[in-house]
């Protein structure tokens, strides 16, 4: 009995890690300069930040670094966020960083970052809101990012919400306007001096 709950455990672990790796590569484009990969990944651990799930002074080359360094493996631990909390608190030796690619890295911390918020949101489309919200790296500044995560810790259905008028998919003409609305606020408090205007402008410049 206990080796089958030990081994539940494990797989619901390895899936989320699986589920991690396929945001990664979604975002992750062949060929994409250093620069616009670090640009995504500072998005993901910025969100995941703004949700208490990663160590506000972490970065996301730091994070991957750590995970690659440690060699801890997910499957080993009880809960993704348990093997999270074990890669931030692990030293770091500064010769092995040098071995290491800064595409790598980031990559890395951009795994964890994606599968402790899989992880916490199980009941929402987490995967799904972290590749749209990743491939706009230019509109979820820092400063919008803030909001979204107070919106989110206080009301998760916004996690669906956010992600079916991102990808085009939420036609209802209320509900367009009611979630059009909660990103352009956002967009102006991550963007102070924005009009109202310019900021509805980004909104549905964002939107496929």
């Amino acid at each position: 009995m206990l080796g089958a709950i030990i081994a539940g455990i494990a797989g619901a672990v390895g899936s989320i890690a699986t589920a991690a790796v396929s945001v990664v590569k979604s975002l992750a484009v062949v060929g994409m300069a250093v620069e616009g990969l670090k640009s995504i990944g500072k998005v993901l651990v910025n969100l995941a930040k703004s949700l208490g799930l990663i160590k506000p002074q972490m970065q996301v080359d730091e994070l991957g670094d750590k995970a690659i360094q440690s060699g801890y493996d997910p499957e080993q631990y009880d809960t993704y966020n348990d093997y999270v909390k074990a890669v931030e608190s692990f030293n770091l030796d500064p010769e092995k960083s040098k071995t290491i690619s800064e595409e790598e890295k980031i990559k890395k911390g951009m795994e964890l970052a994606t599968g402790v918020m899989i992880e916490k949101y199980k009941d929402s489309p987490m995967e799904k809101f972290c590749v749209e919200i990743g491939n706009r790296p230019d509109f979820f500044n820092e400063g919008v990012l803030k909001g979204v995560g107070e919106l989110v810790v206080s009301d998760e259905n916004v996690i669906s919400d956010f992600t079916s008028f991102l990808d085009g998919t939420l036609k209802n003409d209320d509900k367009l306007e009611d979630i059009s609305g909660k990103l352009a606020d956002l967009y102006k408090a991550g963007n102070p001096g924005v009009s109202d205007g310019e900021a509805l402008d980004a909104v549905f410049g964002a939107r496929k």
